[in-house]
């Protein structure tokens, strides 16, 4: 918005200077983009400000809205000009309704229409003084008509427009929406086809203008014109920025249209043009108007609160200042509540004041957002403080991404071959199908997942498919699936998955396959760090489990998920590489047995004592309960059990297997002699021998 100096002063006092007028309205929220002095047509020059005008003050899009800013922002006064009582001084004793007719068919689209007929004008050159203000401002002469209409719109802020009466077929206008493929041809030359979505001033048999956007050019005004319709009307901003948007076109009428314009200027805005019409352009005005205003609505009512008011700005108005610079925009205020408390009524030209803290920015305007003083936020940070489960989850996925392991986010949604292939996960309902969506947004995304491993096989598919030679992801996320009672459950899982061959490493042999150990390392190291105890049982009822080579996971004597690796017939189905090795487990479960609170133990004073037992068993025998009956005859004195070497082949006895522990002993306060570990390690061999038939392998 572009305000020439010369021009405002004629609505308000002010003796600033450019600058200092600037700083004035840029401290009040009303920016200044720039300041430039414009040469009128005699060679003079005129100061012109221009300002930012943001969304919520459309009213400032307009010399008496910046007025009216300014003599509050200085203390002076401002009465809006009243036009009607002049108006009326010069209406002929001809009726308008005998020359015009209004049909509004959407009154929720356009809120008020008001057309008036003139008579026998003489358009032509405007007068220099008219020519100069629209010229300071970057707008073209027309002629006298189409200037006082922008003239007038530079005043108000309510955009006017002038149809050529004679041009209006049966002299109606008719609001109403555009027809599909109705064609329209407007003021700057645009050819453009309408549709239903365009809301449209037509005649009787055509439209002749895009209500809030621009005039056609089968009806403007031209200097054989000799009649004129004066349209003043408000549109709804919605739909005038949705056309605006369409068909490119951009006017100052949109502008102000898309912002909301004052309801009762419509009237007083269309007195002003009126009159300055006959003035120009010589004519005469037909009594009365069509004023088509279908549901006024009174004047909106705030609340505001002093306290409020003071504790958002960290000032300290009395009652008198807060009331006296809402008066000074025109805002009427009542008190309340011994002064502190105010009821305010908002204008029609202030249609975004609708809350609280909208007054109290007024009030900040008005006082200088300069002069409000920076403090420090006086309220104390709390940090934030994570559940245990937030803290679990967190810590096991450090641990996976320390081991090398990539996070990934699959789908909740799965194919039916997924959802059939895993059902028996967490299930314990055998005779149930997979969850089926009713809706689903594609055919393979029908079901939704039984497990994590369904994503996770398919996100080692694609990195396979695309040359790695490796995969070690893992997920955390729902799964879903029946209760015993038929009920849907819902629970949170942790699911790894690793296969392919090892990297380069010296330490391994190139071109091997991961293994189970690998997975069951990693889950150990996991186990550790949480300080969770899991037991190993032989894994029986999960088809897609190769037998032998996968155990279920136990926690305080209840199943939380299973170890192993996938079976050849999967491994063929999804095409993956020969020895894919899996994990799940029940987050919710491991939650419940975590320890609440860890205690450090005093790193011991004497040194440890070790023994290595290498033994021969039948295949069948997993190393859990190898370790289980370790423990239970090493008593207080064995504090460690690792495996560290397991064998099978020919050199061994046929159904046999070999098994390499290595034990620590070790006392708190002793250091332990040969004729104290001995003897328990006798016991360790006996306990084999008796329960599980193993054999001391020499």
């Amino acid at each position: 918005m572009k305000i020439q100096l010369d021009w405002l002063r004629e609505y308000v006092e002010v003796d600033l200077s450019a600058k200092e007028l600037g700083h004035l309205l840029t401290m009040a929220g009303l920016e200044i983009e720039a300041e430039e002095a414009v040469e009128l047509s005699d060679g003079a020059k005129t100061e012109v400000l221009e300002l930012n005008v943001t969304p919520n003050r459309g009213y400032c899009l307009n010399y008496f809205g910046v007025a009216r800013e300014v003599a509050a922002l200085i203390g002076n006064s401002f009465v809006l000009p009243d036009y009607e009582i002049e108006l009326e001084k010069t209406w002929g004793i001809d009726l308008v309704e005998e020359e015009l007719k209004v049909v509004n068919l959407e009154p929720a689209l356009c809120t008020r229409y008001s057309g008036m007929v003139i008579e026998n004008v003489k358009p032509g050159p405007s007068p220099k003084w008219l020519v100069d203000r629209l010229t300071a401002i970057g707008l073209r002469s027309v002629n006298n008509v189409v200037d006082v209409t922008n003239f007038v719109l530079m005043e108000y802020g309510q955009p006017l427009h002038a149809f050529d009466k004679d041009l209006i077929e049966s002299s109606s206008i008719i609001v109403r929406r555009g027809k599909e493929g109705e064609a329209f041809k407007s003021i700057d030359g645009s050819d453009l086809k309408l549709d239903q979505d365009n809301l449209v001033i037509a005649d009787a048999n055509k439209v002749v203008a895009l209500a809030g956007i621009m005039g056609g050019a089968n009806s403007q005004v031209s200097e054989s014109t000799r009649h004129i319709i004066l349209e003043s009307a408000s549109f709804d901003p919605a739909m005038v920025r949705k056309g605006s948007k369409k068909y490119g076109l951009r006017s100052d009428s949109s502008i102000r249209f898309e912002r909301g314009v004052d309801i009762h200027g419509v009237i007083s805005a269309q007195a002003r043009a009126a009159l300055l019409i006959i003035e120009l352009a010589g004519g005469k005005i037909r009594k009365g108007r069509i004023d088509v205003h279908p549901t006024p609505l009174p004047n909106k009512k705030i609340s505001l609160r002093l306290s409020r008011l003071n504790k958002v700005l960290g000032c300290n108005f009395s009652a008198h200042q807060v009331e006296d610079y809402l008066f000074r925009l025109s805002l009427k205020v009542s008190t309340s509540n011994n002064g502190d408390n105010f009821d305010v009524e908002i204008p029609s030209f202030r249609p975004f004041l609708t809350r609280e803290i909208d007054l109290i920015e007024e009030v900040a305007r008005l006082s200088g957002f300069d002069k409000i003083i920076e403090t420090s936020p006086s309220a104390r940070i709390n940090p934030a403080r994570f559940t245990p489960k937030q803290s679990a989850a967190s810590k096991i996925k450090s641990i996976l991404s320390s081991m090398g392991f990539s996070e990934v986010i699959t789908y909740s949604f799965i194919d039916s071959v997924g959802a059939k292939d895993f059902q028996l996960a967490f299930s314990t309902v055998t005779e149930t199908d997979p969850i089926l969506l009713n809706n689903p947004i594609s055919v393979d995304m029908g079901f939704m997942r039984p497990s994590l491993l369904p994503g996770l096989v398919q996100s080692a598919i694609r990195n396979f498919s695309k040359g790695q030679k490796h995969v070690r992801v893992f997920e955390f996320g729902n799964i879903f699936m029946h209760g015993k009672q038929g009920e849907r459950e819902e629970k949170i899982v942790i699911s790894a998955f690793i296969a392919g061959v090892y990297e380069n490493n010296v330490w391994k042999q190139t071109g091997e396959s991961y293994d189970y150990f690998d997975l069951k390392g990693v889950l150990d190291s996991l186990c550790k760090y949480l300080k969770l105890n899991l037991i190993e049982q032989p894994e029986l009822k999960r088809p897609f489990m190769l037998k032998g080579k996968s155990v279920e996971l136990t926690l305080g004597g209840q199943s939380c998920g299973y170890l192993g690796e996938l079976t050849p017939s999967i491994i063929r189905q999804y095409q993956l590489p020969r020895h894919c090795i899996v994990f799940e487990l029940d987050f919710e479960r491991v939650i419940k047995v975590l320890p609440k609170q860890f205690r450090f133990s005093p790193l011991p004073k004497f040194p440890e004592t070790y023994r290595d037992i290498s033994i021969l068993i039948d295949k069948p025998v997993t190393s859990g309960e190898v370790i289980d009956r370790i423990n239970q005859a090493g008593g207080s004195l064995l504090k460690k059990i690792e495996l560290y070497d397991y064998f099978e082949g020919k050199k061994i006895q046929e159904g046999k297997k070999s098994l390499t522990y290595a034990l620590t002993f070790q006392s708190n306060d002793r250091t332990l002699s040969d004729e104290e570990v001995n003897p328990v390690f006798e016991k360790i061999v006996k306990n084999l021998s008796n329960h599980l038939g193993a054999v001391l392998r020499e």
